[in-house]
């Protein structure tokens, strides 16, 4: 049954191009019924999700008037977000065939002191804008091998160990703020087509400064504990440095074309990046001599091997349009003063529910989906959503840090082999406390 996922993903694609929602019903379709066969290889939490989706959903067909249209539309969504999370996700196809990823802590501590903060940082945001989390399993794989190749003591290691896993957080929290590839932006986008990540972008690189600003002097501080005093020349050979700023000038490059794609076609940047990860994969594993039907496998095995991020993301999207469906708010817009003062309140208590939810065990993406189908019912009735939607978008970025439950946290604190709940709260709490006050006032510059 795993031919189902592709066929569900290319579907998905060629549905955006054509504009064709009969498409996007059939790749949900496709979907449905890959999981329905597959439900006991999911791992327990999407499993509970499914399972309160079900619920919903039944309570939704016997007491609302549903009809196709509606029924379709959910179909499209889930397949939609599936297809979003899976087309980027085959980046992982070129992982191992990128040998700079090696070198990488290597090249990273070759650049000077007083900036190996924000070396981290922005190689984190960039590689985590293609590979996901993907990044973080590669910086922190990566950072073992390094130091078991120097002679650091224990505590320098302890030390530098965190600094690397906190930046490397950080940096893929850059993401939804600054990447056309986040899924962040990819909801907020979706549900309200008004908005484009154009508008999101001048914000989000305001956002970015603050978090990099704010953590600069003390986590700069710890990564120079990585430096080994045995080795004071930390240089690398002009060929591993060159081949590294390749690989992040080809992620930035990528982000320039999305953007540029987006701005020449009808398409927005997330369906861009849709588009051409895909594509852009499959040409590189081409000009390498791979068969073609060796990469169909590789694409299967690798959509297959994310099916709970699949699920998760496709149930989401149907929960969100239920509770939408379910819940209109369209009688409180009328009452809702759509004042900069009013949207500022709306927007940071919609930004601090995701981050006390994501607390509570509630995955940011369903906050969010939520919060989107939220702002669609206002902005139908004629309120401004921009300032409410930046909001949003902060709160999940926060989110990412402060969650013990999500996947950023569970992945570091296994390799870390601590408490999931330090790396959020020792971690990162006093981090969050510091920002969050200039971060959410960054709406109202909107």
């Amino acid at each position: 049954m795993i031919f189902l996922l592709p066929s569900a993903l290319l579907c998905e694609l060629v549905a955006l191009i054509t504009r064709s929602q009969a498409l996007s019903v059939v790749s949900g379709a496709l979907l449905t019924s890959f999981f329905i066969g597959r439900w006991r290889s999911l791992m327990p939490y999407p499993r509970r999700l499914g399972i309160i989706t079900l619920a919903l959903l039944t309570y939704w067909l016997l007491s609302a008037e549903p009809d196709w249209p509606q029924g379709a539309q959910l179909l499209a969504s889930a397949a939609y977000y599936a297809a979003f999370v899976g087309a980027l996700g085959l980046m992982h196809c070129l992982i191992q065939r990128l040998p700079q990823l090696g070198e990488l802590h290597r090249l990273l501590l070759a650049g000077p002191r007083h900036s190996l903060y924000p070396g981290y940082l922005l190689s984190a945001f960039a590689i985590g804008s293609i590979l996901s989390f993907g990044m973080l399993n590669l910086l922190c794989g990566s950072l073992e091998r390094h130091l078991q190749q120097g002679s650091l003591d224990e505590t320098r290691r302890r030390e530098g160990r965190r600094a690397v896993m906190v930046s490397a957080l950080r940096g893929f929290a850059l993401v939804p703020l600054l990447a056309p590839t986040s899924v962040a932006v990819a909801i907020l986008t979706r549900e309200l087509p008004g908005l484009s990540w154009n508008q999101l972008l001048p914000f989000g690189l305001l956002a970015a400064l603050t978090l990099l600003v704010a953590g600069w002097p003390v986590e700069n501080r710890r990564l120079q504990h990585l430096l080994d005093p045995s080795r004071p020349s930390q240089q690398t050979g002009a060929p591993g440095k060159q081949r590294f700023r390749g690989l992040l000038g080809g992620c930035l490059a990528g982000i320039a074309l999305i953007g540029l794609l987006a701005s020449t076609t009808p398409l927005s940047a997330t369906q861009a990046a849709m588009l051409l990860v895909p594509l852009g994969v499959a040409g590189v594993m081409l000009w390498r001599d791979v068969p073609v039907r060796r990469i169909y496998t590789e694409f299967s095995d690798t959509l297959a091997g994310m099916r709970n991020e699949v699920f998760i993301f496709a149930c989401s999207a149907v929960l969100a349009g239920l509770v939408a469906d379910l819940l209109p708010v369209g009688h409180l817009a009328v009452h809702l003063d759509a004042t900069p003062l009013a949207l500022f309140i709306l927007g940071a208590l919609g930004a601090l529910s995701i981050i006390v939810l994501a607390l509570l065990g509630v995955a940011p993406i369903i906050s969010l989906n939520l919060g989107a189908a939220f702002l669609a019912q206002l902005a139908g009735q004629g309120v401004p959503v921009l300032q409410p939607a930046l909001a949003l978008l902060i709160g999940f970025s926060l989110a990412m840090l402060l969650s013990p439950y999500g996947p950023s946290a569970l992945l570091l604190a296994r390799h870390a082999q601590l408490s999931p709940w330090r790396i959020a709260f020792d971690w990162n709490g006093r981090f969050v406390l510091m920002v969050i006050g200039p971060l959410l006032l960054i709406p109202l510059l909107a």
